[in-house]
């Protein structure tokens, strides 16, 4: 015997609806135009987190709630046999592979903006993440994230390489000024005429080769919490204009690390910071102060690398 499960005033609906885990919400929506439209009207008492995985074995949506991943829509290009299909803006065939929807597609990266799309119509978004190293190529990655800031999405984490082309890597930088965590895996061997590093606003930065930043595009890093930059090619004299810098405003910065590609003489990094106190040990850890006040300390991590954090005034 079935429930009329549609004929349920809204306010029962959406009762029923939130005891669903997403991926039985997705296969109800599913079933009928009808129930899609009367799902959609509840898609605000509903949040779900968002992440799109790019492997080499292929492209997933994943999209979780309460921070347990729940289902993924894979994306695929290939003929392989598919015996049902789901409707997002078109209908697209598919199968089933446990909790896994396996979809047919002619391009990935429009094929990920419009199962965004349909699963914005579904549920409420609470973030969109990405982590892009495989399948997908930098250009149609920096398309999928432009549709979702387009679409008001808020951003979590990017994950990604650069193209290593001027102009892709430049919408690279605008793009993740929207993330609060961001990854940039990859290398340039030229520098990139961007100045709104001042914009950035993330938990946790990292770029794992940072050889191509400028000293000013590293101290306007000073709005991101933890920073972390690898293999920069620097001397001391840029190192100390850096921390200078950071010393007339600290911005929101909490912990930095930066590695060099040489060793480096502590003494010429520090040269003319507000110092207050030299903690002695193995590897020295000098401690200044800001122009408005706050304490850091900055120490030599090893030969090559140096750690700059914010610490407590002691009692």
């Amino acid at each position: 015997m079935s429930f009329p499960l549609l004929r349920l005033p809204d306010l029962a609906l959406e009762e029923v609806l939130e005891q669903l885990i997403p991926k039985e919400i997705l296969f109800l929506a599913q079933t009928s135009l009808q129930a899609r439209r009367r799902i959609s009207r509840h898609r605000k008492s509903y949040t779900v987190e968002i992440r799109v995985e790019d492997e080499d074995s292929g492209s997933f949506v994943e999209i979780s709630r309460d921070c347990q991943e729940d289902f993924r829509i894979q994306v695929k290009n290939t003929r392989k046999r598919f015996d049902s299909s789901w409707r997002f803006q078109r209908s697209v065939p598919v199968r089933y592979e446990g909790d896994t929807l396996v979809s047919q597609w002619k391009q990935i990266d429009t094929a990920i903006q419009e199962i965004l799309d349909f699963l914005m119509e579904i549920f409420q978004i609470e973030k969109v993440s990405f982590r892009i190293c495989g399948s997908i190529d930098t250009h149609s990655a920096v398309l999928i994230v432009e549709h979702c800031i387009s679409k008001n999405l808020k951003i979590g984490t990017i994950w990604w390489p650069f193209c290593k082309t001027d102009e892709i890597d430049k919408r690279i930088l605008e793009a993740s000024k929207h993330a609060s965590d961001l990854c940039i895996i990859e290398s340039r061997s030229s520098t990139i005429c961007f100045n709104d590093f001042h914009l950035f606003r993330m938990y946790r930065l990292e770029i794992l080769n940072a050889r191509w930043m400028t000293v000013e595009q590293i101290v306007a890093l000073r709005n991101c919490k933890q920073v972390e930059l690898g293999y920069v090619r620097f001397d001391e004299e840029s190192l100390n204009k850096i921390l200078l810098g950071w010393m007339e405003d600290a911005g929101e910065l909490e912990e930095v690390a930066i590695c060099t590609h040489r060793r480096l003489e502590m003494e010429d990094v520090i040269i003319g910071l507000n110092l207050v106190r030299v903690q002695g040990g193995r590897n020295l850890k000098y401690y200044f102060i800001t122009h408005n006040g706050t304490l850091f300390s900055v120490k030599a991590s090893s030969a090559k690398s140096i750690v700059m954090k914010r610490e407590e005034w002691e009692e």
